[in-house]
């Protein structure tokens, strides 16, 4: 482990960060095999009293056929930036309306990790919102289009010539995106993290870190990216 993560171990300790944690819609990532595929999945709800957790079944929907009582799951989640991880047992099921939810008692222990291991969709081209981007030096700003997001960072579709010629780590902002769910436009800094090539001649996806992320602008895009997810399992159904 590195010297910058910490395991804690007291029950109060660890009752309040799931609560910090449960936002009734926040984004997890799920291993059944220390070295097997991450599964999307959320954390529904809590049941403090009975120490409980409620997470919504696993995406892709194949992934729920190795899911069974007292089947062991990795949990990985983001808090503010700072990645949590813990396992717990599944101890029943319970049907709702929207599925199945997997019931598993709070953890015994929860490790905070320094590296970031962070939910992320990838949006169809069909889907992809308009998010205006500004830099100093332009004299207006570009409009690229999200390819995809997590609650710590997003990338975007630009033309080549925007980018091409900025550093690792430039400050930039976004303004205007649009997400499902959420009832008003967001903005927030960047700052940009990567450069790879597009498909598409002449454009590339530039990947930015969202810098000075607070409470509120992570909740509106746990909403959003919950949107996403389910709108992934439908597909994989159809």
């Amino acid at each position: 482990m590195d010297e910058t993560d910490y395991t804690v171990d007291r029950p109060e300790r660890i009752a309040g960060i799931l609560k910090d944690l449960d936002h009734k819609l926040t984004l997890v990532n799920v291993r059944l095999d220390d070295d097997g595929p991450l599964y999307n999945s959320a954390l529904i709800r809590l049941d403090s009293e009975g120490r409980e957790l409620f997470l919504d079944e696993l995406t892709p929907v194949e992934a729920n056929r190795h899911v069974e009582m007292g089947t062991r799951m990795r949990v990985f989640a983001s808090l503010r930036g700072v990645a949590v991880r813990f396992s717990t047992v599944v101890s029943r099921t319970e049907r709702e309306d929207a599925g199945v939810l997997y019931v598993c008692p709070y953890p015994e222990t929860l490790q905070y990790l320094q590296r970031r291991e962070t939910f992320r969709v990838h949006i169809p081209i069909s889907q992809r919102p308009h998010v205006e981007l500004q830099y100093g030096e332009w004299e207006e700003p570009g409009i690229g289009d999200l390819a995809d997001l997590s609650a710590e960072g997003m990338c975007v579709e630009v033309p080549q010539e925007w980018v091409e010629a900025l550093e690792i780590g430039t400050p930039m902002r976004f303004e205007n995106l649009l997400l499902p769910d959420v009832g008003e436009r967001l903005g927030g800094d960047l700052r940009l993290a990567n450069r790879r090539r597009s498909p598409r001649d002449g454009h590339v996806y530039a990947g930015f870190q969202i810098t000075g992320m607070n409470q509120w602008l992570e909740r509106q895009l746990n909403i959003a990216l919950l949107h996403y997810q389910r709108e992934a399992r439908r597909r994989s159904m159809e």
